[in-house]
């Protein structure tokens, strides 16, 4: 067993309910900027119609940073944050295509279950919205969650559970590849290699976009790029973004903004060809942001912002992780139990150019 797999390997002996009898839990409670911890809360209570699952594994992501930090416009505290998980189900309903035992991923957006959005499984487009652990409650940094059994996705048994708690951020690529119509000889540009970046180049790869290239100032992550099959990588504090794109594309179908700074959308419109489309993928921060409307109006761009996912997006996410076209492996960091929760995020925001994901488990 190598390094890699001995991190991403659990305690044996996990399966089963060692919670049984028990009607607390452990939790990270994010109760303001800055300030959480493990606490013992009350286990969620399932309705008829939900599961009931134990967490194996649950991911630290960039929105649960901006949470603890106090830089999300969207979260509501006290709260339990995170929304990317695996577990295994403790207990399903009967008219669920579920078992006691099936290992499980859970869609985290809730909406009002009733307009045509949630109907058509666009649940983000419903205007009651909420996502779980950022302004719902119930977040998945916790030893047992529920979730409504139609939302809830059956991972492959042969899936690891790390990998398998890639298969919400894998999902917003999908989402943002498909909302963009990226297939084959796409001419695609990447503006950031973080996780997100790393993700979408991926789905890219796989829908066939070519030639395509991703902008990252790190050279430790321009590294993994390499790694990972990506040829075209531009250094932004050594080549102007654009020259380059120009030198080895010329002008592109689609950029991917994944930075989203008033340098990378003047760049994303000048660089696009007419008719192109800008993808916004970056969660906005502050005020000041602004995409130069002449060049949209002249070229016909399109601008697009692809926030999250659809209720279809999860399948697709857990088959190209499943078939090996997606690689998240080479992104996974450290598993840390609950109680090193804050040290999970210091890696993250301290070393970006090692930790692109560190992952939390309550089974530690």
């Amino acid at each position: 067993m190598g390094m890699l797999e001995k991190a991403l390997h659990l305690p044996a002996g996990r399966q089963g309910d060692t919670l049984k009898g028990n009607h607390r839990m452990k939790a990270i409670v994010l109760k303001g900027p800055n300030d959480f911890g493990v606490q013992e809360v009350e286990n969620p209570v399932p309705s008829p119609d939900d599961v009931e699952i134990k967490v194996f594994i649950t991911g630290i992501c960039g929105t649960d940073l901006s949470m603890v930090r106090g830089k999300s416009p969207s979260v509501t505290y006290p709260i339990i944050p995170g929304h990317e998980c695996v577990g295994e189900i403790l207990r399903a309903p009967a008219n669920s295509k579920f078992k006691v035992g099936d290992r499980v991923t859970v869609f985290p957006a809730v909406g009002c279950g009733k307009c045509d959005a949630c109907k058509t499984g666009r649940i983000p487009h419903c205007p009651e919205a909420k996502t779980v652990g950022v302004l719902r409650p119930g977040g998945y940094f916790a030893e047992r969650i529920i979730a409504h059994h139609q939302r809830v996705f059956l991972l492959p048994k042969e899936m690891e559970d790390a990998v398998g708690a890639m298969v919400e951020p894998a999902a917003v690529a999908v989402h943002a590849n498909r909302r963009a119509g990226v297939g084959k000889g796409t001419k695609v540009v990447v503006i950031g290699g973080g996780t997100i970046g790393l993700l979408h180049s991926q789905v890219a790869r796989a829908y066939g976009a070519s030639p395509l290239i991703i902008s990252e100032p790190i050279p430790e992550r321009r590294a993994l790029a390499r790694k990972m099959g990506f040829e075209l990588l531009c250094d932004p504090k050594e080549d102007k973004l654009i020259s380059f794109v120009r030198a080895n594309m010329g002008m592109p179908d689609v950029v991917f903004d994944i930075v989203g700074n008033n340098k990378t959308l003047v760049d994303s419109v000048e660089m696009l060809r007419p008719d192109g489309q800008l993808v916004l993928i970056a969660l906005p921060h502050g005020e000041g942001l602004a995409i130069p409307y002449r060049n949209v109006f002249q070229k016909e761009l399109r601008v697009i912002g692809s926030r999250t996912y659809f209720l279809e997006d999860f399948p697709e996410a857990i088959t190209l992780l499943h078939n090996q076209q997606v690689h998240v492996k080479p992104l996974l960091g450290k598993i840390l139990p609950l109680g090193r929760f804050g040290e999970g995020v210091e890696l993250l925001e301290k070393e970006p150019e090692k930790y692109f994901k560190i992952l939390i488990s309550p089974l530690l």
